[in-house]
């Protein structure tokens, strides 16, 4: 179980980023987030999550939708909570072992090629209110028949 938050300045339509070293695959640009820990909700593990990547403290994160990968190669599925605050306060920290923290431009972001491989559908989640789960094939490599709800 993961979660990721799309944190937003509304005031100046900038978003957190995560460039993301590095990780199985995963490397890219994306919102900060991580695994959900035992005897922990899914809301107090990405609050929790987006302070240890980011710095930031964000109140009432707001449940957006959920991703399924089924990988195939490894015989699991993985479930992603995503969430959205524009309620934040601190400083962003320079950034962790996961890669760089910054603000981006959240038009220019949408226009990025070198996002995390899942973003442009997550992103799909968080921008589209009639659209709220995804499932997806993971190969080890790639992600493919793409379904939305």
């Amino acid at each position: 179980l993961m979660n990721m938050c799309m944190i937003h300045d509304a005031k100046r339509n900038r978003v957190v980023v995560l460039d993301k070293v590095v990780k199985e695959g995963w490397e890219g640009l994306t919102f900060p987030g991580g695994h959900i820990e035992d005897r922990e909700s899914v809301t107090d593990s990405v609050i929790r999550e987006v302070m240890e990547e980011t710095g930031l403290e964000i109140e009432n994160p707001q449940y957006r939708g959920i991703i399924h990968w089924l990988d195939i190669v490894n015989d699991r599925k993985q479930i992603g909570f995503l969430y959205y605050t524009d309620k934040f306060k601190g400083e962003l920290i320079e950034g962790t072992d996961e890669g760089e923290v910054y603000w981006m431009d959240f038009d220019k972001f949408i226009q990025k090629k070198n996002k995390s491989l899942c973003m442009d559908d997550c992103l799909k989640i968080y921008l589209n209110e009639n659209i709220n789960e995804a499932i997806t094939i993971y190969d080890g490599k790639r992600l493919s028949e793409f379904k939305f709800y």
